[in-house]
């Protein structure tokens, strides 16, 4: 596994759980701290400066990897469950750059809460939402880009809740670049055991999103975070563990802290490679 931590561009204009506000001088941050890859937080693909964007990464020997849309449901409101058509097609459209930005990388998609809430229509309904990811699989499979899932707790979102709700839907789509994205923070909410759950995915998880209870530091909360390294570790899983923690006290703080725990210490008791 390797590990990963999210950058906002600079257009975001939100404060999120992602370094924020210091765009250049994070890539460089993160590769001084030991970081191999970055989460990169998109608000629109169109005014993602690529040029700057490859010098970044290659100045810094990081690789993307994902792409993220927290600006785009969070900033401007856009969600691709949506009952203003105006919404759901500006929605469709900006995924569809997306994955025009992932190909250029080689990279992953991550669709969280940007799916929408369910509803009463059916352009709010999960048959909706897999006609799209279908759609978007066949577009994203040309260009060699997955789409990863993500399951959410219920007070966040009122659909795919569970990992067993994202395999589900993931068998419906049938589609084979439509992994998961598995957050231990809401799979501490909706699992009753955590390392199972790991286990039950296969080769279905494409990438974890890492954080302790209350989205702490690793280490600093409730969740038995050392289970879930090994249990990584006992599927060989090979993807990103990306970051997904309040930045407190500062972005570069929680990144040294977050590394220090999962890599050092864990290293130790041989459940990190």
């Amino acid at each position: 596994m390797k590990l990963s931590y999210p950058i906002a561009v600079p257009d975001s204009g939100i404060k999120m759980m992602a370094w924020c506000n210091e765009y250049e001088m994070a890539f460089k941050q993160l590769k001084e701290i030991g970081y191999e890859g970055v989460e990169l937080l998109v608000r629109d693909p169109q005014t993602v400066d690529i040029r700057l964007l490859d010098q970044l990464l290659d100045e810094n020997g990081l690789v993307l990897s994902a792409i993220g849309t927290t600006p785009m449901q969070t900033r401007d409101g856009l969600f691709l469950l949506h009952e203003e058509e105006r919404v759901r097609t500006e929605a469709y459209y900006r995924l569809e750059q997306l994955i025009g930005l992932a190909a250029h990388y080689q990279t992953a998609v991550l669709i969280g809460k940007y799916r929408g809430m369910t509803g009463d229509s059916y352009y709010t309904s999960l048959p909706y939402f897999q006609d799209v990811m279908i759609r978007c699989s066949k577009k994203a499979l040309a260009q060699g880009v997955s789409l990863y899932v993500e399951p959410q707790n219920p007070s966040n979102i009122n659909n795919i809740n569970t990992i067993a709700q994202g395999l589900e839907f993931l068998n419906l789509c049938d589609c084979s670049n439509i992994k998961l994205l598995a957050d231990v923070y809401h799979m501490s909410i909706t699992e009753q055991d955590i390392s199972q759950t790991i286990k039950s995915m296969g080769n279905a998880l494409g990438m974890i999103h890492m954080s302790d209870s209350e989205r702490l530091v690793p280490g600093a909360g409730n969740i038995m975070i050392h289970e879930v390294m090994t249990a990584l570790n006992n599927v060989s899983f090979q993807g990103y563990v990306s970051m997904e923690i309040k930045q407190k006290p500062d972005s570069k703080t929680v990144a040294m802290k977050s590394l220090e725990y999962l890599l050092h210490g864990r290293k130790e008791k041989g459940v990190l490679q």
